[in-house]
């Protein structure tokens, strides 16, 4: 008969999907990563900088830092935009939060994950500490976001259409991967720290429209911490985690798609191919086509929200799923909102963060233009179904004028995805309009000196020590 020390240690030999994880995390050298990937991460490195020092204002973080000074902790990493300092795994969550608050975050449009923001979230913080160099950082990025990616593609769509959200969900294992690689994890403690955060990770879809979505980006990286800081010390977790019976993979893929995440690690990375979208709306990514399809005509054809009688928006399952508040009441709900957002574009003529308030939400205005706009799932957009090669996110837009003239624009793929990437000046626009809330010109641009340099920085601390403020 076994005893309970029989059972733990045959436990204990590692599992191949579960052990090739924590093996490609430890042995990838900075140097093994392609010269263009490096350019795209600094990019999305840069990017989720700004967003979150954007966020950083907003009242969801601040709750939580709030709750940070009243828990009490070590002013050891940097809170980004809040001018103090708190334990790493808060400063993880803080910051996790501040960059999905206001929707601006990167996405994999084919794995339907927001990567980059617990992955950064959670690097910024143990990186700090260990005054990682500006190399490690990269590398850090770069195999939090392939790992989270990888194992979306082995359960998506699935696991999404169950309830569950990838944001915390993924991203667990993303921050996971990257802590565990700035605090030097061996194979075996990665492969606990990844059997923690399989514990760890949770999510669901109905938190959308509400703060507790973009905590769920401030838990994913807080989990990754928390994960590799106990394997470090010697806390056990299931290092067969994801292929074990009753596993990860059985109970949010239904058993299937071990092949799935090793097959292509890092051939390509994921910045590569499928490649990672920079958003160019603070919106949900769903949201994106129909926004670009009405600019476009309002552009081309110089018409007013006044000249609109009505706005058919054709789009796919994927995108009705999402957008779920016809009629939203706050700012959170609006991000959800084909009708607000379609709204906003032909009133303003873009769509900022600053426009998108409760005020605004709730102003007759608004309300009387979301009221001539209307949603439906056609059979040619149904047929597109959920399928990431196939426009998932696609949006037939017509416009009827009062006039009677029609204008009508299909957008099959969303702007600055990776086939039409934004220029770097496009990017440099986005980050000093996201920083500027929070840091002066002069801090801005050594912060862009700093992350276009990045791998020559000797460490992260002057990097923190200007965005912390």
């Amino acid at each position: 008969m076994k005893t309970d020390g029989d059972l733990e240690e045959s436990r204990q030999p590692q599992a191949p999907v579960t052990a090739k994880l924590a093996e490609f995390i430890v042995r990838t050298r900075y140097e093994d990563i392609p010269a263009e990937v490096v350019r795209l991460a600094k990019n999305s490195f840069l990017d989720t900088l700004g967003i979150t020092l954007a966020g950083s204002v907003e009242e969801a973080p601040s709750i939580l830092c709030r709750f940070a000074k009243e828990a009490g902790s070590s002013p050891v990493a940097s809170v980004i935009g809040k001018g103090f300092k708190s334990a790493v795994r808060d400063a993880a969550l803080i910051n996790g939060t501040s960059a999905d608050v206001i929707g601006f975050s990167d996405i994999s449009v084919v794995n339907m994950h927001h990567p980059s923001v617990p992955v950064c979230a959670a690097m910024w913080a143990v990186g700090e500490q260990c005054r990682s160099t500006g190399k490690a950082l990269i590398t850090a990025h770069v195999l939090g976001v392939e790992i989270s990616d990888k194992i979306s593609a082995a359960i998506r769509p699935g696991f999404q259409k169950k309830g569950w959200h990838p944001l915390a969900v993924l991203g667990t294992f993303g921050a996971t991967a990257a802590s565990g690689k700035l605090l030097g994890l061996d194979v075996g403690q990665m492969a606990n720290a990844l059997g923690i955060a399989a514990q760890e990770a949770s999510g669901l879809r109905a938190t959308m429209g509400t703060m507790s979505k973009a905590y769920g980006g401030g838990r994913g990286a807080e989990n990754g911490v928390v994960a590799t800081k106990l394997a470090q010390m010697g806390f056990t977790g299931p290092t067969d985690v994801f292929e074990a019976r009753n596993g990860f993979l059985q109970t949010f893929g239904g058993g299937a798609g071990g092949d799935k995440i090793l097959k292509h690690l890092g051939a390509p990375y994921e910045f590569e191919s499928p490649g990672i979208t920079l958003k160019r709306f603070p919106t949900c990514t769903r949201s994106h086509n129909a926004i670009q399809g009405v600019l476009e005509l309002k552009q081309k054809h110089a018409f007013s929200a006044d000249d609109v009688e009505s706005v058919e928006c054709s789009v796919t399952p994927a995108v009705a799923d999402l957008l779920k508040y016809p009629s939203p009441k706050n700012k959170f709900e609006a991000k959800y909102s084909l009708e607000f957002c379609v709204a906003l574009a032909l009133l303003e003529g873009r769509v900022v963060i600053t426009a998108i308030t409760d005020d605004r939400v709730n102003e007759p205005k608004t309300l009387a233009v979301m009221r001539r706009v209307k949603m439906v799932v056609s059979p040619d957009m149904a047929a597109l179904g959920y399928n990431p090669e196939a426009a998932p996110f696609g949006c037939m837009v017509t416009i009827k004028l009062r006039n009677g003239v029609a204008h009508t624009c299909r957008v099959d793929k969303g702007p600055w995805e990776p086939a039409t990437p934004p220029s770097w000046d496009e990017l440099l626009e986005k980050y000093r309009s996201c920083a500027e809330v929070v840091l002066s010109r002069e801090k801005i641009d050594e912060s862009i000196d700093i992350v276009q340099n990045l791998e020559r920085a000797e460490d992260i601390s002057r990097l923190m020590d200007i965005v912390h403020t």
